[in-house]
């Protein structure tokens, strides 16, 4: 064999291995996931803290599901933080808050970007539980109680499954497979409490622990609010619990467009070059790498004869591992039809990846009417 094909399969055993276990943390989870416990607690109130830019379409539904809750409306606040809309958002924003008394609305004066609107948010809210979802978010009926009970046990951060509506569209069945896999990651590695990755749009932390750790952020980027604040909950030694449960599933919106879906990509692929949590980086360097060397096995399966069964078992052995984690994965979500879409998302990947990977180190991107460097 050549040096390359060496190469190539180590790397791939590397991927294999390391996504058995990520399959086997996922597993565990589902199979450990608590029971949605819903007590009432005469202490404990919460804060919802929403960040939000040119939401007049959304913002609205976002708040009717919270106040769909099954919980007393005098056991939380919603916080919501306007950066600067050029919409109609802020009409929405007086109106919502006319009709609940528990909301109030602010904006940012001197001051830009989601993080900081969070921040805002977060110093004012009036209870000690804070919890963060994003405007174009749907949560679940028991989403503010089973927060509550968690934080009744010793925790500190929490954060829980994410998935993306549902439309008939290649691009959407791409998107929703595209985010299984990040799912898979971050629920994978917690159950081995090695949590590198959650998503703002379902979580919860401790307001005095947030104030304490935010000025040691990573704020060079306007993505990474999440995975920034969960790392330096991880390196304080805080508690940290991955509630996988499918009661506590909150739905957000998914691109439309292709250009809306590669900005999106590239904004969160930006804050890689912050990365300081080692098996993060190892993670993001063996995904990219991987995919890189499926470029290659694919030319070598099409065009070199030499070697050629070789090549297909590596392109096997990483569609196998991949197909049984995104199976697991979408079994939990009840959306095995989503399978369907697998193989022609597989092939086309590699190419994802690594395009957006490499533009993403150099090229501007748009989020929310603003133009961001890479």
């Amino acid at each position: 064999m050549t040096l390359l094909l060496y190469i190539y399969t180590a790397i791939i055993l590397v991927y294999v291995f390391s996504f058995v276990l990520v399959t086997i943390g996922f597993y565990k989870q589902i199979m450990h996931q608590n029971k949605l416990l819903i007590t009432k607690n005469e202490e404990l109130k919460i804060s919802v803290v929403i960040a939000v830019r040119n939401e007049e379409l959304t913002i609205g539904n976002c708040v009717e599901s919270i106040f769909n809750q099954k919980n007393n409306h005098d056991y939380f606040e919603i916080i919501i933080v306007d950066d600067h809309s050029t919409d109609d958002t802020i009409e929405v924003l007086r109106r919502l808050a006319e009709k609940y008394k528990n909301v109030s609305f602010y904006q940012l004066s001197n001051t830009y970007s989601k993080k900081e609107a969070i921040k805002y948010g977060v110093s004012l809210a009036n209870n000690k539980i804070i919890a963060t979802t994003d405007s174009d978010c749907i949560l679940p009926l028991n989403w503010l109680n089973s927060i509550l009970n968690k934080f009744n046990a010793e925790n500190d951060f929490l954060f829980g499954p994410v998935v993306l509506e549902d439309k008939p569209t290649f691009l959407n069945k791409f998107q929703q497979l595209d985010f299984f896999a990040m799912q898979g990651l971050t629920f994978g590695t917690s159950y081995f409490n090695y949590p590198i990755l959650c998503n703002a749009a379902n979580m919860g932390f401790k307001k005095d622990d947030y104030m304490s750790f935010n000025d040691k952020m990573e704020n060079k980027t306007p993505s990474g609010d999440d995975v920034f604040l969960l790392h330096q909950f991880k390196k304080n030694k805080r508690v940290i619990t991955a509630f996988l449960n499918k009661n506590f599933i909150v739905q957000t919106a998914a691109e439309d467009n292709f250009m809306g879906f590669i900005h999106q990509r590239i904004r969160w692929a930006s804050k890689s070059k912050l990365y300081k949590n080692n098996l993060l980086l190892f993670f993001s360097y063996l995904v990219f790498f991987s995919n890189v060397s499926m470029l290659f096995i694919y030319y070598h399966i099409a065009f070199i004869e030499q070697n050629r069964g070789v090549y297909i078992i590596l392109l096997l052995s990483k569609w196998v591992i991949d197909f049984i984690l995104l199976f697991l994965i979408a079994s939990f979500f009840n959306k095995r039809k989503l399978m369907k879409y697998f193989l022609p998302t597989q092939f086309l990947y590699p190419f994802y990846i690594i395009g957006v990977g490499f533009i993403s180190q150099f090229i501007k991107f748009t989020w929310k009417g603003r133009t961001y460097n890479g």
